[in-house]
């Protein structure tokens, strides 16, 4: 196995939903203003010296980037847009879709992190940050294989 992170090839990127409203407080800037200037050609395709590089973990790509493309390794930033709660998943602090005419916003959410869970093509590394919203998500993910790392 070689060192990923020494190979320049290797790509490798933080990825994060569009519809959540609590990432930012952990520095994961994925809302609309700042994930729109990210420029996916040089983000996906340069090298670490590059400031817009995936490979600096700077830029955050949601699911609209990221459908359709795949990484090495991804950083997945788990947001409370898509929570288990009393042995169900739950969309209700999804932002964005009151008022919209959206017809199933659970299915979106379902999808969206279909699309977030299935880019990386070697690792999935996923960030649940520890806040209440979040502790029966992170022991549901547990319970599907996921493992703590400390």
């Amino acid at each position: 196995m070689t060192n990923r992170e020494a190979d320049p090839t290797t790509r490798f990127g933080l990825l994060a939903s569009s519809r959540d409203r609590d990432l930012a407080t952990f520095g994961i800037s994925n809302d609309y203003n700042s994930t729109r200037l990210v420029k996916f050609g040089p983000w996906y395709g340069e090298g670490e010296e590059s400031e817009t590089s995936c490979r600096r973990l700077r830029d955050v790509v949601t699911e609209f980037g990221a459908q359709g493309l795949e990484l090495d390794a991804v950083l997945l930033a788990w947001g409370t847009d898509f929570v288990w709660r009393n042995g169900g998943w739950s969309h209700e602090r999804a932002r964005g879709y009151r008022g919209s005419r959206v017809r199933d916003a659970f299915r979106l959410r379902l999808n969206a992190y279909r699309v977030l869970l299935t880019r990386a093509r070697d690792a999935n590394v996923v960030f649940v940050p520890r806040i209440a919203e979040l502790e029966e998500t992170a022991g549901r993910l547990e319970a599907c294989g996921f493992r703590e790392m400390r």
